[in-house]
């Protein structure tokens, strides 16, 4: 895959993989840098000695994950903002994107560094500026007639103003990655950013869950899929206690644990609902609850600043997201009799087509919910499996995110709210 392929989310099939069902805790502790956190993860699972850890599929995710994770090096380099000039260049892949010059920075140990030249991705741009209107207007720039003289008239405009303003200059950590040939910013942070990354994250998990299935009544459970980038995770852990619903398919508990390390996201807990729908193949709708029911929390967010222990600690939460369906089900807006299919079809369509829409500019999306594209949707399933297959559709993360919150919110409450 080539260097730019590893910033998209990619999900990776489970199906059909031959697996060993198994991989050794010094193994997976093997994907973890950092000396203190694989300690304090040794620790809290007692792992002085390698043992076997069982999961299907695992020895299959590992492999995956540690080519995702392993195929840049990371830098967190002290860097003071009147050392950086940022640029349009043309990057590998023939799109003009923001470079930045790094005149000098320093690492924790005190090496100096100078003159990295760095493409930005992910959110770098809009943290280096700290400012929306300035970021749209950069994203504006870019392509235009003059857009390089103009961005370094903002550039110098920008440093002028500090010192005018006898205003500090910022010095914050910058996030590089290094692929042998190439900078990457990932991210702009203060010190207290720490790596939490997919390697954590599915190391962690990993333990947690067989630590579960190790346990007396323990529900048994498969990892529904996995998602992958460089810096996104996303497991979806579905509980193997199907109902069926006749028309649908069959709907499962399932848990979804995610990982954004962009430097401005977190990572969070969250029960969901896995529909497996009939007459779409590989069709698949991950619903959402974001209300508590009788007290019963859905969902925990961390952010990447908490402490060592506390980051581990928040992997034990996982088993009491294993939640009942049967419980809820009567809770859900689109099981009410009086719910009209079509109905939800708009709210959810009128989301898609707004001018503000994060989904603009995605028509295989737009085309799902039109009116004139889908027609009148008279029943639940119909409904179901137009939901399914934007499921399905190849978009990244945020978008993915997004989407899947304003389905959930549609067809669980009747709402059209967006995050």
């Amino acid at each position: 895959m080539e260097t730019h392929g590893y910033f998209k989310q990619k999900t990776i099939s489970l199906k059909d993989v031959k697996s060993k069902g198994f991989v050794y805790s010094e193994d997976l502790l093997s994907l973890i840098s950092s000396e203190e956190l694989r300690n304090a993860i040794s620790n809290k699972y007692d792992l002085s000695e390698s043992i076997k850890i069982e999961l299907d599929k695992i020895d299959s995710l590992f492999d995956a994950v540690k080519r995702y994770s392993s195929r840049f090096t990371t830098s967190r380099l002290n860097v003071s903002f009147d050392q950086v000039v940022p640029s349009f260049q043309t990057n590998a892949d023939g799109k003009e994107v923001v470079y930045f010059d790094i005149a000098e920075a320093n690492d924790f140990q005190g090496e100096v560094f100078n003159n990295l030249k760095a493409e930005s991705i992910y959110d770098s741009v809009s943290m280096f500026f700290d400012n929306r209107k300035l970021t749209q207007y950069v994203n504006f720039l870019k392509g235009t007639d003059g857009g390089s003289f103009l961005l370094d008239e903002l550039d110098r405009s920008w440093k002028a103003y500090y010192l005018s303003s006898n205003k500090k200059i910022e010095k914050k950590v910058f996030r590089l990655l290094d692929d042998g040939d190439e900078l990457f910013l990932k991210s702009i942070n203060t010190e207290r950013f720490k790596e939490y990354g997919i390697a954590e994250t599915f190391v962690l998990t990993c333990l947690e869950l067989f630590k579960i299935s190790k346990s007396n009544n323990s529900p048994q459970f498969t990892i529904g899929s996995i998602a992958l980038s460089e810096s996104t995770i996303d497991f979806i852990i579905s509980v193997d206690n199907p109902h069926f619903i006749e028309g649908l398919g069959h709907i499962n508990s399932s848990i979804s644990i995610r990982n954004q390390d962009q430097g401005n996201t977190s990572i969070g807990f969250y029960s969901s609902l896995e529909f497996n729908l009939e007459k779409v193949v590989d069709g698949k709708l991950f619903l959402f609850p974001n209300k508590k029911v009788e007290g019963i929390k859905h969902e925990l967010t961390i952010n990447h600043t908490v402490a060592i222990n506390d980051f581990i600690d928040s992997y034990s939460s996982i088993g009491g997201f294993f939640q009942d369906y049967d419980k809820f089900k009567d809770d859900y807006f689109l099981f009410k009799a009086s719910t009209d299919p079509d109905e939800l079809r708009a709210k959810i369509e009128e989301k898609v087509i707004s001018p503000n829409s994060p989904f603009r500019g995605i028509n295989e999306l737009v085309d799902l919910f039109k009116k004139d594209k889908a027609g009148h949707i008279s029943n639940l399933a119909a409904l179901l499996r137009i939901c399914g297959k934007a499921e399905m559709l190849d978009v990244n993360f945020d978008v993915k995110f997004k989407l899947r919150y304003l389905i959930s919110n549609v067809l669980l409450y009747g709402k059209n709210d967006l995050i």
